[in-house]
């Protein structure tokens, strides 16, 4: 596992954990980015920017530090 902002532009993750304070992880959830979600990582950077599903959502740097993610291939990606 590693953190969300170590991602390239391009490259695709599963996210393994969220953590946080209930409130934020809920608002995560909500946002579609939980625990087994697949996304891409558009624009590493602070905000970065990402695409789950067909949602794209900006965070900041201190945010991508808190949701753990493992790069897979492109080939299964979805």
């Amino acid at each position: 596992m590693v953190p969300l902002e170590f991602l390239r532009a391009g490259e695709w993750a599963e996210v393994e954990q969220v953590v946080g304070d209930g409130d934020w992880v809920h608002r995560m959830a909500e946002l579609g980015l939980r625990t087994g979600c697949k996304l891409q990582m558009l624009r590493p950077g602070s905000p970065c920017m990402l695409a789950v599903g067909a949602t794209k959502l900006c965070l900041r740097c201190d945010d991508c530090g808190q949701v753990l993610v493992r790069p897979v291939s492109d080939r299964v990606r979805m």
